[in-house]
């Protein structure tokens, strides 16, 4: 996938930060992302000698999937029920 804008390009974190973000925001090109900029909260820090560096998992998540794995975090910020939208309900009916 290829980021479209500048601004939210990854490549662009040099040493910009003294501390890490607590927020990431990416914008991509694809079929199924449309012209969203994607949020990305901050829910965990990993020492590298803990987290494979090929899959991104940890020893208890190896058989997990990436969506697993996010949905164990879910419960942190979510404190009410979230409906899916109608697009998010077209988008599964397509793809």
């Amino acid at each position: 996938m290829t980021i479209t804008k500048s601004d939210f390009d990854p490549h662009c974190f040099g040493g910009q930060y003294q501390d890490p973000p607590d927020t990431l925001h990416f914008q991509f090109e694809g079929v199924r992302c449309d012209n969203y900029v994607y949020r990305y909260i901050l829910v965990d820090k990993i020492r590298p000698n803990k987290i494979n560096s090929r899959s991104k998992k940890t020893e208890e998540e190896k058989d997990k999937s990436q969506k697993d794995i996010a949905a164990g975090y879910l419960p942190l910020f979510l404190t009410e029920e979230v409906k899916p939208s109608l697009i998010d309900k077209i988008k599964n009916i397509f793809f």
